[in-house]
């Protein structure tokens, strides 16, 4: 019974509906290719019912039609991009999109059961873009996932995404605009070869637009997109000029400077569909963010060179001055401390030189190919020294290191010219003498080809031809299919890149000789003697990449054609480290990688110290060696795989080839003996390593059973001859405990005898003092107990005396009571009569005198020889309390 493989978002994503295309689709899809190319081309019955591979159940329509408008396009194409958990799409004028965390949770987290009703449903969105009227070459995302930059062969359409693109409904409406329509539309040598993001825009909004004719325009998309910021030419004069009969070297791709380099993040490399390298520096957006340390950098070598120079040029003092409005310029930035907002200095008497073409020492391998042209560049982020990867049609991939850093230079603009209205760059520093030579004709930067990686793509596609003209014959090769390969970088790790193309995908692994090159970088930045015998070991050995196959998409030359449109590495935490690729006929394939393990200290790779007694052997011995090779043992390099990376590739043909009846022919037979021996090889790589790793099994068991007898004779020994020291030691120590306990006691007992013999008995006087002391103690509180009855009664007296003083004062005289007397009442006969013919009586109080004077001075005069007495009395208190605080009781 076969397993069922558990259901992951990778293996999953195939039957995603971001990647269907249903009849509607289709038809309005069919629709737009036949007005555009001004013919009517009407769906066949077998391309609406094609299936699609690994779907059955589902059709998916027109996905032949589609691949034959890929396979026209002039450019390699990326029509899929990954920006952390987003995933955006392009089929034909429509892009879609999705959020693969939505995927992973709803497909791994709630069983096999909720992932096929998921998958089932329609999960993805389609953006409404109005500008969108040419088919969808690349797909660029900016660093902050904000702006999409949507390209064709001669329009770019930069896309604004929502920020609630997640919430919204199946259909989001998307704000967009055309970059530069005045010079890409409908411009014959204006076609775009390659867009990019600039990693240093202050607000990731500098958009740089490479065309054949070898110019670079850089946009702020935030401030102006009709007209370029910069506008940069790598053509020659000769290429501007309107000979005939010339091969015009048209540009085919171009990339920035390594970050690791100061000079170098402002670099830009151009590459030649010939082949031809050229380079700018530096080049950076009129808002740049910088590194402090980089810019520091800078200054340093800016500043080093002036200093060098004995006779200062014109060149110098430009860039000199470059220097100077660069610093000044500086501005702090407001979420970082690590990094500074410039602008980019205008230098209006100079621009920027064009430095190349590059030396190829030694020179590189060339194909059978009478028909090679270059196709892609890049630069790896390696910081021991900057590595460059050139993609040619053919197949072939140069690996070059970049001999002379990348370094700053101008170029005058000439005087007599600029009168007439034009420019062109004059070099020399006489300004009499201007014969239109370029720097870059004095001095021709190298590059160093270390190794040339053959694919194999020309083996299988390559056809030769013979013919015939005035008695000569000519035989031409060249490759049968049409190939644009494109490179890409791995965003976790600087040493492997991949190369996918027309048939299918490649990865190069530089890690072998890197980590060499890394190693005398580093012993070259601490001082270390001796590195050039080190240099010419490295480079004798010629160790080579590791080359891989991931997906084949075309393994005969009469296969299908299914070329790979879409490349990503995610590299995002949830959905964990992998590769995403997409055919032409929307066909996904999933690779899930492995991270490596980090890197242990050298310190420990190496095997330790074994402390030893000089001169003496026989004590050399009793330190355990240990029998076990170092380094540490782990993954085997034979064992790619262990990386994630296939032995062997996975063969992806399009939709029905599969099913359709197998014919035997001597090609097929050549691919099946192909596949059948590379699994061999890969058979017998596994067989060896686990012989390798059987061995090693068998080293640690033996290496285990040592350890385990040392133990034991360890354990031996303690039971044996350390347990009696130990117990000797215990018994030793409870004697010690004894003894400082009797010294204890003894302490004790001085410290008794010394205490007496510094402070003796009181004598017969002294305890007779004190008695008098106690005595007086007791008279004390009696006059202290006294006091207070005195004054108590004191201030009783003399409340009396103040109310006696009170009542005197108010009438004069002493009132303490009243004596009735009947006095007529005036008037009162007019208004009443009594009956007996008497007036009214009318009887009030009168006063009655109880002291006199002399009795008020007695009393007064009593009342001050008593407060004179307490007063006394009081003094006498206070004198015996001042006189006890002086003397000490405490003692009896």
């Amino acid at each position: 019974m076969a397993v069922q493989q558990r259901p992951t978002w990778l293996n999953q994503l195939p039957s995603h509906s971001i990647f269907e295309l249903d009849e509607q689709e289709y038809l309005e899809w069919s629709r737009i290719n036949s007005r555009d190319n001004t013919k009517s081309s009407t769906p066949s019955a077998s391309s609406l019912s094609a299936p699609r591979l690994g779907v059955g159940q589902r059709a998916s329509f027109g996905l032949e039609d589609l691949q034959e408008e890929y396979q026209r396009a002039n450019q390699g194409l990326s029509c899929m991009t990954v920006h952390r958990q987003d995933m955006y799409v392009a089929v034909g004028r429509q892009i879609r999109y999705t959020n693969l965390s939505d995927l992973k949770s709803n497909v791994e987290n709630n069983g096999r059961a909720a992932a096929a009703e998921y998958i089932e449903g329609k999960q993805h969105k389609i953006l409404k873009i109005e500008n969108i009227d040419f088919d969808i070459r690349r797909l660029i995302t900016n660093q902050d996932g904000k702006l999409l930059a949507v390209v064709g062969d001669e329009k770019v359409v930069v896309v604004v995404l929502p920020k609630a693109i997640r919430q919204d409904a199946k259909a989001v409406q998307c704000r967009s605009f055309v970059v530069g329509e005045f010079y890409h539309i409908n411009k014959g040598p204006s076609k775009i070869v390659k867009v990019l993001w600039h990693p240093l825009s202050r607000g990731y909004t500098h958009l740089l637009v490479m065309t054949h004719d070898s110019t670079l325009r850089m946009y702020d998309v935030g401030e102006d997109f009709d007209e370029p910021e910069q506008v940069l030419s790598f053509a020659g004069k000769w290429q501007k000029s309107s000979t005939y009969g010339l091969d015009v070297d048209h540009a085919a791709s171009f990339c920035f400077g390594s970050k690791y380099s100061p000079w170098g993040q402002l670099a830009i490399y151009c590459l030649t569909q010939n082949g031809d390298v050229y380079m700018m520096c530096p080049i950076m957006p009129q808002n740049c963010v910088l590194k402090i340390e980089d810019l520091e950098t800078i200054r340093e070598l800016v500043e080093g060179k002036m200093r060098q120079s004995r006779t200062r040029s014109k060149l110098e003092d430009l860039e000199q001055k470059w220097l100077e409005d660069l610093l000044q310029s500086m501005e702090s930035h407001p979420f970082s401390d690590e990094v500074v907002i410039i602008r980019n200095p205008d230098l209006r008497n100079a621009k920027v030189a064009r430095q190349g073409p590059f030396l190829y020492q030694p020179a590189p391998i060339e194909p059978d190919d009478d028909d090679n042209r270059a196709y892609d560049i890049l630069a790896l982020e390696t910081e021991a020294v900057g590595v460059l990867a050139l993609a040619y049609s053919c197949g072939k991939v140069d690996i070059c290191l970049t001999v002379d850093p990348p370094s700053s230079r101008w170029a005058l603009l000439s005087t007599t010219t600029r009168k007439s209205g034009t420019y062109t760059l004059d070099d020399d520093d006489n300004d009499g003498d201007d014969d239109g030579q370029s720097e870059d004709e004095d001095h021709l930067p190298t590059l160093s080809v270390y190794e040339t990686v053959d694919l194999g793509i020309l083996k299988i596609f390559g056809t030769t031809s013979s013919s015939r003209t005035g008695g000569y014959s000519l035989v031409e090769s060249r490759m049968s299919i049409p190939n644009h390969p494109v490179l890409v970088a791995d965003s976790m790790y600087n040493d492997i890149f991949y190369v996918y193309h027309d048939t299918g995908a490649h990865y190069v692994l530089i890690k072998p000789w890197l980590d060499e090159l890394t190693g005398i970088y580093e012993a070259a930045s601490q001082g270390v003697s001796g590195l050039d015998s080190r240099i010419a070991k490295f480079y004798n050995s010629k160790v080579k990449s590791t080359v891989g196959c991931i997906v084949t998409t075309r393994p005969t030359k009469t296969s299908p054609p299914a070329p790979i449109v879409g490349f990503s590495v995610v590299t995002d935490a949830y959905l964990e480290y992998s590769l995403v690729l997409l055919t032409a006929s929307l066909q996904v394939i999933g690779q899930e990688l492995m991270t490596r393990p980090k890197a242990t200290d050298a310190a420990t790779q190496s095997r330790p110290a074994q402390p030893s007694l000089a001169g003496s052997k026989d004590k050399d011995k009793e330190f355990y060696h240990c029998a076990l090779s170092l380094p540490a043992f782990g993954s085997q390099d034979g064992l790619v795989a262990l990386s994630g990376l296939p032995l062997q590739p996975k063969v992806v043909l399009p939709p029905g080839v599969g099913s359709a009846k197998i014919v035997v022919t001597e090609e097929s037979l050549q691919f099946l003996n192909k596949v059948a021996r590379g699994v061999r090889e890969s058979l017998r790589d596994v067989y060896t390593s686990c012989d390798v790793a059987q061995q090693r099994l068998v080293a640690q068991e033996e290496e285990y059973k040592r350890q385990q007898k040392e133990v034991d004779k360890a354990n031996e020994r303690i039971k044996t001859t350390i347990q009696k020291k130990i117990q000797a030691q215990v018994t030793r120590q409870e004697h010690q405990a004894e003894l400082h306990k009797k010294l204890m006691t003894r302490v004790d007992e001085l410290l008794r005898k010394l205490t007496e013999a510094r402070g003796p008995e009181l004598s017969s006087a002294e305890k007779a003092w004190a008695l008098e002391v106690v005595k007086s103690e007791r008279v004390v509180r009696t006059f202290d107990e006294r006091r207070h009855k005195v004054q108590t009664q004191y201030e009783i007296l003399k409340r009396r005396m103040l109310e006696m003083q009170s009542s005197l004062n108010g009438n004069g005289n002493e009132v303490s009571g009243v004596v009735i007397k009947k006095q007529p009442v005036a008037g009162a006969g007019e208004r009443s009569t009594s009956r007996s013919g008497h007036q009214p009586v009318v009887y009030e109080r009168q006063p009655v005198r109880r002291y006199g004077t002399s009795q008020l001075q007695t009393v007064e005069s009593a009342l001050s020889v008593e407060a004179q007495l307490l007063d006394t009395t009081m003094k006498m208190v206070s004198n015996v309390t001042s006189r006890l605080e002086v003397v000490d009781i405490s003692k009896d």
